[in-house]
C-alpha cells in the first residue's frame, strides 16, 4: 500500500481517550493496527464520540512488520489494516477470523469492481472488508512533460519504457516506485508475458528493457510528491493518489504546476487495503463496530478526501471530492478495471528471483 507523504514516524501512537471512565476504559478499548494518517483527521474521535469506544491507534511502518507481528501471535490488536496479498497469506496461515458477514452492514455497498478482485483471493475473501485501493501509474508534470514533447503519450507506458522517450523527459527528472513485485508485474505484463512470472526467460526480457532504462532514472522512492512539487520530478511511476497529493499540496503553496495520473493503457497492476480481524483478537466486536462506522458512506467520503484514495463503498462517491470522483482514472470504468493486474500470493522462491532482477536493475548506471 501506498505511503502518504505526510505519514508519521512507525514508534508514534495515538490515543484517543472514549467517554467512559477511567476506571472501565480497559472494558471498551480498540486496538488498531494501521498506517499513519489513514483516516480522515476527525474518524476516530467520532467513533469514540457515539460509541464510548476507547481507540489506541498503532502506526505500523511496513507491511513486513504487521505480517511478522500477525504470524507470532498474540499481537494484541483488534482490528488490522493489511494490503490485499498480505492478508491473503494471512489468512492461509490462520491468523485472521473468518468473517460473520451478518455482523458487517455495508458489504454490498462495496464498488462491484472491487467485489470482484476481492473474489479473486481465494484465502482471504471471507476474512476482509476493502478499505481504500488504487492502481500503479503514470503521474506527471503536465506544463514540464509538453514543453518537451507537446504530443507525449501520456497514458501508455511507451511514455517510460521506451528509452528513446525516457530521455526526453530525464532532464526534468523520472522516479520509480521502489517496489519490485509491482514494477515487475507491470514490465511483464507490457512485454506480453505473465506478471508474476519468475521464468528465466521472462525475467532476462524484463531485466532488458529495464536496464537500457536506467541511465534515465533519478530516483527510487514510494513517496514522490515533494519531489514533484519542488520541480525536482517531471514524470513518476508510482500510486494513483501521488496525483492528488502534489496536486494538493502546490495549490496550498501558490504554485501554478498542473499534476496529471495516467492508468497506462497497457495495464497495470491494483492494489487494495483491507480490515480484517486477527483470529486471537480480544475485542471482534468492536472490530465490527468500527468496520460498520467507516463503511458508512460518509465517513469514508471523509476519508476519501483526506487521504486522496478512493474508499471501497460505492455510495460514498457522491460526498468525494469532484478532482478526484469525475476522474476516470483515479474511479475506474469496467473497461479500465478488466486491465487491472491483482496481487498474487507468489512463492518464495520466485519472489527471491524477481528481487534479484530489481536489484540488478537499481544498482546498474549504464546499459
Amino acid at each position: 500500500m501506498p505511503a502518504l507523504n505526510q505519514w508519521l514516524p512507525a514508534a508514534l501512537c495515538l490515543t484517543l481517550a472514549g467517554a467512559l471512565p477511567a476506571a472501565h476504559a480497559e472494558d471498551k478499548t480498540l486496538r488498531l493496527y494501521n498506517w499513519a494518517d489513514y483516516f480522515a483527521e476527525d474518524t476516530l474521535g467520532r467513533f469514540t464520540a457515539e460509541t464510548g469506544i476507547e481507540v489506541i491507534y498503532d502506526v505500523m511502518d511496513g507491511s513486513e512488520t504487521l505480517e511478522a507481528k500477525m504470524l507470532a501471535g498474540g499481537s494484541g490488536y483488534d482490528l488490522i489494516f493489511p494490503g490485499d496479498t498480505v492478508a491473503e497469506r494471512l489468512m492461509r496461515a490462520g491468523s485472521l477470523l473468518p468473517l460473520d458477514p451478518m455482523k458487517i452492514t455495508a458489504l454490498g455497498d462495496v464498488e462491484p469492481g472491487l467485489q470482484k478482485l476481492r473474489s479473486r483471493y481465494e484465502h482471504s475473501n471471507k476474512a476482509t472488508v476493502p478499505y481504500t485501493w488504487g492502481t500503479i501509474g503514470l503521474t506527471y508534470n503536465e506544463q514540464q512533460i509538453r514543453q518537451r514533447m507537446p504530443d507525449a503519450p501520456v497514458n501508455s507506458l511507451d511514455m517510460l519504457f521506451k528509452p528513446e522517450l525516457a530521455g526526453k523527459f530525464a532532464d526534468c527528472g523520472i522516479s520509480m516506485i521502489d517496489s519490485p513485485d509491482e514494477v515487475l508485474a507491470v514490465v511483464l505484463n507490457y512485454l506480453g508475458r505473465d506478471p508474476r512470472s519468475a521464468k528465466r526467460e521472462d525475467l532476462a526480457a524484463a531485466s532488458d528493457l529495464l536496464l537500457k532504462l536506467r541511465p534515465h532514472i533519478r530516483k527510487f522512492q514510494s513517496q514522490p510528491v515533494t519531489d514533484l512539487v519542488n520541480g525536482n520530478l517531471c514524470l513518476s511511476l508510482g500510486y494513483s493518489g501521488d496525483m492528488t497529493q502534489a496536486q494538493r499540496t502546490a495549490d496550498t503553496a501558490g504554485k501554478a504546476n498542473t499534476f496529471q495520473y495516467r492508468v497506462p493503457r497497457e495495464g497495470t497492476t491494483v492494489w487494495m487495503d483491507t480490515m480484517a480481524i486477527p483470529v486471537d483478537a480480544k475485542h471482534p466486536e468492536y472490530a465490527y463496530a468500527f468496520i460498520n462506522f467507516v463503511m458508512r458512506p460518509e465517513n469514508m467520503a471523509a476519508i476519501s478526501n483526506f487521504t486522496g484514495y478512493p474508499t471501497s463503498n460505492a455510495k460514498a462517491r457522491p460526498g468525494v471530492d469532484a478532482a478526484m470522483r469525475n476522474n476516470p482514472d483515479i474511479y475506474l470504468d469496467d473497461a479500465t478495471y478488466a486491465r487491472l493486474i491483482p496481487g498474487k500470493d507468489i512463492p518464495q522462491a520466485d519472489m527471491r528471483a524477481r528481487m534479484r532482477t530489481w536489484t540488478k536493475f537499481k544498482t546498474a548506471t549504464a546499459p
